[in-house]
């Protein structure tokens, strides 16, 4: 471990970052899997929560209207019967009794038949917002199974080549050895794990906040120390250039 030891850390402080920056893009990628599977699911339950609502709503409507219709039902035949049974009266006095309680009993059937096709108008409209509704989850339900046939296609994808980052990454740590160098990169990474590591820009101002380093800074880095950015704290590279 000697050899490693005396060896710069920086060139495989900075081949570990790129593995790095790349397994935390295929984190970010299954994050954002599991987040669109969430949201999908939270629409579908929401549609399902409102059907259920209406649904429960319409059998309310439909038991009241199947009660109102018998009752009507009933009244008129009894309605029937008074007035066949008016025609058996020989007393002026109860035909006119007799032909008054028909016509206040028929008008308030009247009444009760324009609520009837009040209670059919809203059976009607909850019908049409259930079937509404149908065709908004059966949409959902139909992207959702589209959504997680390329979701699954995706992970297997994402979950190989995390499979080849960390074996990669683990190879490059043994190259490195018991540096302390990689305890600060962690750290660092840990804050920033998409650009741990960057680059001067100009070779004396750092990439990731602008500020401008002295001399001593480069002269570290060029001999391949790990330096941190006395700014934002990322650890810092010469540039390509």
């Amino acid at each position: 471990m000697s050899d490693t030891q005396s060896a710069p850390p920086l060139p495989i402080i900075i081949e570990i970052s790129k593995i790095d920056v790349q397994i935390a893009g295929l984190l970010a990628q299954q994050k954002s899997i599991e987040t669109e599977r969430v949201i999908r699911k939270q629409a579908l339950d929401v549609q399902t929560l409102k059907r259920n609502a209406r649904v429960k709503i319409l059998e309310e409507k439909r038991a009241i209207n199947l009660r109102e219709e018998k009752s009507v039902k009933i009244e008129r035949e009894r309605i029937n019967e008074r007035r066949r049974a008016l025609n058996t009266l020989n007393n002026y006095k109860l035909q006119q009794a007799a032909e008054r309680e028909i016509e206040f009993v028929a008008k308030q059937i009247g009444q009760r038949e324009d609520l009837l096709l009040g209670l059919m108008r809203e059976v009607e409209i909850l019908e049409r917002d259930i079937a509404e509704i149908d065709g908004v989850v059966k949409g959902l339900q139909e992207e959702g199974a589209a959504f997680e046939r390329e979701a699954e296609l995706t992970l297997q994808t994402v979950g190989t080549s995390l499979g080849e980052c960390n074996e990669e990454r683990a190879q490059q740590v043994t190259l490195i050895g018991n540096n302390s160098a990689l305890i600060i990169y962690n750290r660092v990474r840990d804050r920033f794990p998409m650009n741990p590591v960057v680059a001067l820009i100009n070779r004396d101002t750092c990439a990731g906040c602008h500020m401008k380093v002295g001399p001593q800074v480069i002269v570290q880095i060029s001999r391949g120390d790990v330096v941190k950015c006395p700014g934002c704290g990322r650890l810092l590279k010469l540039s390509a250039e």
